[in-house]
């Protein structure tokens, strides 16, 4: 009985470290993708293109406002865990510039929830697979270009072209 106890102790402990190392490196690092604003001084003496929502050419050949409705499309996946209810997908959205992951999740119209937390948004389910339904330590991590980001996603800007990968964590 002593050895049942002292291996879930131990067990336990061990879950608690990983936790906490994985919460110390979303804390700790940036953002891997951060970019330099689009409107710096180089940029400026050059005529911006963008493509406006309803599909027209916008010029801004003097570095004005056309800047404000540009918008990035980036590619969003999930892969799901094996034998999951629901099924992997992929998607091109289009969010605002300066968008962030988690507007790039949200704009796929996939059933997703998160919470608030001390680091960000906190995704606690996509598509109806919830944090801890593999096992307590199971839940949703992001790549971003095939990086791994240290930041919250509602922090980690992307840039047009970049791809963001949700994968379950078991």
């Amino acid at each position: 009985m002593y050895q049942n106890v002292e291996k879930s102790l131990t067990s336990k402990f061990l879950a608690s470290i990983l936790a906490l190392a994985f919460a110390a490196m979303l804390a700790l690092a940036g953002c891997a993708n951060e970019t330099a604003p689009a409107d710096n001084a180089a940029g400026a003496d050059n005529a911006a293109v963008e493509q406006s929502a309803d599909g027209a050419k916008a010029a801004d050949a003097e570095g004005g406002a056309a800047a404000d409705a540009a918008e990035s499309k980036v590619t969003v996946s999930v892969t799901m865990p094996e034998g999951a209810s629901a099924s992997s997908e992929s998607a091109e959205v289009s969010i605002p510039a300066e968008g962030t992951v988690y507007d790039a999740l949200m704009a796929t119209g996939w059933d997703v929830q998160a919470e608030d937390s001390d680091y960000g948004k906190y995704v606690t389910s996509i598509n109806g697979i919830a944090n801890g339904s593999e096992g307590e330590m199971s839940g949703w991590v992001f790549t971003v270009n095939n990086e791994q980001v240290m930041e919250g996603c509602d922090v980690c800007k992307l840039a047009d072209g970049d791809t963001v990968e949700w994968t379950f964590f078991v």
